[in-house]
């Protein structure tokens, strides 16, 4: 079974809508470059760390992730221990969908064809004192 693990040292992004402008009477539409940088970030981690794999087109993938949100600043000493131990969740926004849309986007036609062939998502956030995203990837054999 293929599986691969990637722990990437980058501040979390949720993926934001497409923006919609007027051009010469034409509408474009277009990803925001926030969104846009961090996918291609994702992508070309995964292709360094893996030299390249991308599952088979018909390889089935579960995905799991874990989302490292820094802690604010103004928060107590007290407060950022608690959250760094668990014990205060995350529970504000970025919302986790969003989270999580990124980086599948960021993965896709990368690490899979596409996103198509993801068949199960975990996914989680905590307070972390250094941002991250861990992504674990395995084909499923279910």
């Amino acid at each position: 079974m293929k599986s691969f693990s990637l722990r990437i040292e980058i501040e979390p992004v949720s993926w934001q809508r497409p923006k919609t402008r007027l051009v010469n009477g034409w509408v474009k539409h277009y990803s925001p470059a926030k969104t846009k940088n961090y996918e291609k970030a994702i992508g070309d981690y995964w292709k360094q760390a893996t030299k390249g794999f991308k599952f088979e087109r018909e390889q089935a993938v579960v995905v799991n992730i874990i989302f490292g949100l820094p802690m604010p600043k103004s928060a107590s000493l007290k407060k950022k221990a608690e959250m760094a131990s668990g014990r205060i969740k995350h529970i504000k926004k970025p919302d986790i969908d969003n989270l999580t849309k990124a980086v599948l986007d960021g993965l896709n036609g990368i690490a899979w064809d596409d996103d198509s062939q993801v068949i199960r998502i975990c996914a989680g956030k905590e307070y972390s004192k250094n941002p991250y995203v861990y992504i674990y990837i395995h084909e499923s054999v279910d």
